[in-house]
């Protein structure tokens, strides 16, 4: 079961001040831990991920398949939160028809990112300014977290994070910049 305990995620203190480093929203850090716990850290069987684990991230998730030839996300599901967002139900939709006007290059680097999952297994955690109407240049967090099916590459379980960032709630410290993330995946074994 999913861990809603706050303190789990480690209290990095003396590391918040580390300019290479940046804070993980409070969902997204859950379903980070639960995911890198299904396989130890390798890429889990989508048959591994049971959804009622993660109940309280369900308005935030969205299921997704991967397609080839050319590359494509395809949405299977997605929560009420991520609904109530967007102003739609996106199962079935692909996130390409999003990649228009004010989305078109948030669209564009996020595709990237599942392109590169669907290689590699790996999951990653971004964050990106919310387009359209944003008076308040609201950030979005995102995860995006691969599943095999039968042994393939074929789905990944997604979550977006759309509240103001909350230093009491949220703060795994996580590093930023690609060599620190390295030696970070060494002494947390990930």
């Amino acid at each position: 079961m999913l861990s809603l305990d706050p303190s789990h995620r480690g209290s990095g203190t003396t590391a918040r001040t580390a300019p290479s480093m940046q804070f993980t929203p409070k969902n997204i850090a859950l379903l980070s831990d639960y995911w890198h716990g299904l396989a130890g850290g390798q890429t889990p069987e989508r048959a591994q991920f049971r959804i009622e684990d993660v109940q309280p991230l369900l308005p935030y998730l969205m299921l997704c398949d991967f397609e080839f030839t050319p590359f494509r996300l395809r949405y299977r599901l997605s929560g009420t939160q991520v609904d109530a967002m967007t102003g739609m139900n996106l199962a079935g939709r692909y996130l390409d028809e999003f990649a228009e006007g004010a989305y078109a290059a948030a669209v564009r680097e996020m595709l990237g990112f599942y392109e590169e999952a669907s290689r590699t297994g790996r999951p990653k955690i971004w964050n990106y300014r919310w387009a359209g109407d944003n008076p308040r240049a609201k950030v979005v967090w995102a995860g995006l977290f691969p599943l095999k099916v039968n042994g393939v590459l074929a789905q990944c379980v997604s979550i977006e994070d759309y509240s103001d960032f909350d230093a009491t709630q949220d703060g795994r410290l996580e590093p930023a910049d690609d060599a620190t993330k390295r030696d970070w995946a060494r002494l947390h074994g990930r």
